[in-house]
């Protein structure tokens, strides 16, 4: 069912705009609630050239999401030269991903050399799909890399890694500086090539993916970790020391002593909200009979000795994987 600001709102007069050559207004259209309406306005702005690339740029500055996404997507399909410096200069600017991807891919539609340099850092960042979007443009772009680093980082970038293993010992500190990607299964496979090709410049790779919250990183790290010149005696030590992405006992243990059943419910038992409602109920109803501490006098020696029993239910679950 659509919204109801848009039941009383009439629809943007698309083939009237584009018959005017309304710039500004089609590029607001970008902005509208209707998926139909926005690609139109795109495509019209498409369709009237390097006319709208002013107006366009200037919504790159937009508050609104779908406005800086849509003229990003026109600015590309245009391909005026003009607008790849101030596509490079938002590069700078935007923090989401997803639209500095946008900007990335438009970038190697445009076809601008400048881009170039821009471009080739990406190929450092932490997050893959920058890396691979960036990797793309440059091939549209005739990109040929200057020496072996740039060479494995593209690699890295297309996750050929047949070829990044192949590069030896030289690809290790490159894996290394992207072995924080926010991707765990790319953080495994980084660990586990820096573990196949056996270089002791990987310890700060290993060590850090056996402190990794995820599970399947942690296993992947301890795999490689003698190869790269880790003891097996030094690895509890750095799985001791490991983020705990389950619940905190201590927590846990005092929801339990202070709201039976809160604790049970904290740690993922579906039954533990029940029994919250079930102590209350008697501890109220005690109260009525018996004065406002009695009841608590004779529950907390229970409750102690449950929320003991959830502390360590807790830390076996974060002790898990």
């Amino acid at each position: 069912m659509p919204p109801v600001n848009r039941l009383f709102r009439p629809p943007a007069d698309i083939g009237n705009l584009i018959a005017v050559r309304d710039v500004p207004a089609l590029v607001r259209c970008l902005a509208d609630p209707d998926e139909v309406t926005r690609t139109r306005a795109a495509k019209a702005l498409i369709a009237i050239g390097p006319v709208a690339v002013p107006d366009l740029l200037s919504g790159l500055q937009s508050p609104r999401a779908l406005v800086r996404l849509g003229a990003i997507e026109a600015l590309a399909g245009i391909g005026d030269p003009a607008s790849a410096r101030p596509l490079i200069a938002h590069l700078e600017k935007e923090k989401h991903s997803e639209f500095l991807c946008a900007v990335v891919f438009a970038l190697g539609e445009i076809g601008s050399p400048e881009a170039i340099p821009s471009l080739v850092r990406l190929l450092h960042n932490n997050a893959k799909y920058l890396r691979y979007a960036a990797a793309v443009s440059l091939d549209r772009l005739g990109w040929e890399p200057e020496d072996e680093s740039d060479r494995i980082r593209y690699r890295i970038a297309r996750c050929d890694w047949d070829a990044v293993r192949n590069a030896g010992p030289l690809a290790v500190p490159l894996l290394c500086d992207i072995s924080h990607d926010p991707d765990p299964a790319i953080r495994s496979r980084i660990v586990s090539l820096i573990g196949e090709i056996g270089a002791g410049e990987g310890c700060r790779a290993c060590e850090a993916g056996i402190r990794d919250r995820d599970p399947g990183v942690r296993w992947a790290s301890v795999l490689a970790a003698m190869n790269c010149g880790i003891t097996p005696s030094r690895m509890p030590f750095f799985l001791a020391s490991r983020n705990r992405p389950g619940p905190n006992p201590l927590a846990a243990g005092i929801l339990n002593f202070l709201f039976l059943g809160l604790g049970y419910n904290y740690i993922g038992k579906w039954w533990g909200f029940p029994v919250f409602m079930s102590y209350m109920s008697v501890i109220v109803l005690a109260q009525l009979a018996t004065g406002p501490f009695f009841p608590y006098l004779v529950a907390y020696p229970v409750t102690a000795v449950l929320g003991l029993h959830t502390y360590y239910l807790a830390r076996r679950i974060s002790d898990r994987g």
